[in-house]
């Protein structure tokens, strides 16, 4: 070989013929596809962290959203149990009311009761005894029951009690 021959298989490589000529450029290629391989990768590995991060800020927003409505939830339910209250309590004093009214009514009933039976009983005694008959008024007057007497009868055309002690009243006095 003389020296220009062997500057020139220097310079240029030779290439054998066959099956292994292949090979030889192949790890150029690779060697400039390599930057590209790894930028992939990255590439692959970035949009990888930030569909998992994706995934965590809507997790937390979906239990923030979660937190929220059982809190509206309690909120409606307070005032839910607020509205309910007061109304129990509107509805415990229309019933203290009336209960009051009831035992008025009762009261005056009572004493209606017992104006009655005085006056059954001066009835009787003034078929008897004149001398009971003025001590029974008497001890009505001090009661003070003949305020409670009914002004209107029961039986349709008759005196009413009130009248009835007024005549009986007239009788002694």
């Amino acid at each position: 070989m003389n020296p220009e021959e062997s500057k020139q298989t220097e310079e240029t490589p030779s290439v054998p013929e066959g099956p292994k000529a292949s090979k030889k450029p192949a790890p150029k290629r690779l060697s400039k596809s390599r930057p590209v391989t790894v930028y992939l990768v990255i590439l692959f590995i970035v949009a990888l962290l930030l569909l998992v991060m994706s995934f965590f800020m809507q997790q937390r927003s979906h239990q923030a959203l979660t937190d929220l409505n059982e809190s509206m939830s309690a909120s409606q339910d307070l005032t839910t149990l607020q509205m309910d209250k007061q109304r129990l309590e509107f509805e415990l004093q229309q019933t203290k009311d009336d209960l009051v009214q009831t035992q008025k009514a009762l009261e005056k009933a009572e004493k209606e009761a017992q104006a009655l039976e005085w006056l059954r009983q001066m009835e009787a005694a003034a078929r008897t005894s004149y001398s009971e008959l003025k001590t029974l008024v008497e001890q009505f007057e001090e009661t003070g029951l003949a305020d409670f007497l009914p002004t209107q009868s029961a039986v349709e055309g008759k005196d009413s009690p009130a009248d009835a002690y007024r005549t009986i009243y007239a009788m002694i006095y």
